[in-house]
């Protein structure tokens, strides 16, 4: 399966408990949809702008079969055209494409539409709206 772009809002969750200097910005980006992704996995520039705090390091499978020790930061609040979640993020190198993956495509009720490269809400929440093509 091809991978598309879609546009993702992202916020540091932890910014409503801090002080209004301390807090990150919100940032508006094309995220990739990845089926063979897990996790949300942002570049360091925009780990920065959210300004997350590190939380733990994991090791991540690529699929060129290398593995790749990475830090685990957050919280993000994504938001994909209403819908929200909130969820770790894994720090990726720094000028590389945000990849938005199965976890949160999940949380957020999302499937991908393959064919017309897509998101599509699940049959049971029908209220909510499709996600064009970016």
């Amino acid at each position: 399966m091809g991978t598309f772009s879609v546009r993702v809002t992202l916020r540091n969750w932890q910014n409503r408990f801090l002080p209004e200097e301390k807090r990150g910005e919100e940032v508006v980006c094309d995220a990739i949809v990845d089926s063979g992704a897990v996790q949300l996995a942002l570049p360091i520039q925009i780990v920065e702008r959210l300004r997350l705090l590190p939380m733990d390091k994991t090791t991540v499978f690529t699929a060129d079969g290398g593995s790749h020790e990475y830090r685990v930061v957050g919280i993000v609040e994504i938001e994909v055209q209403g819908r929200k979640c909130a969820v770790q993020a894994i720090e990726i190198p720094r000028d590389t494409r945000p990849l938005l993956g199965a976890v949160p495509l999940e949380q957020m009720d999302w499937h991908i539409d393959p064919v017309e490269q897509r998101l599509v809400g699940r049959p049971e929440s029908p209220d909510k709206p499709l996600l064009p093509l970016v």
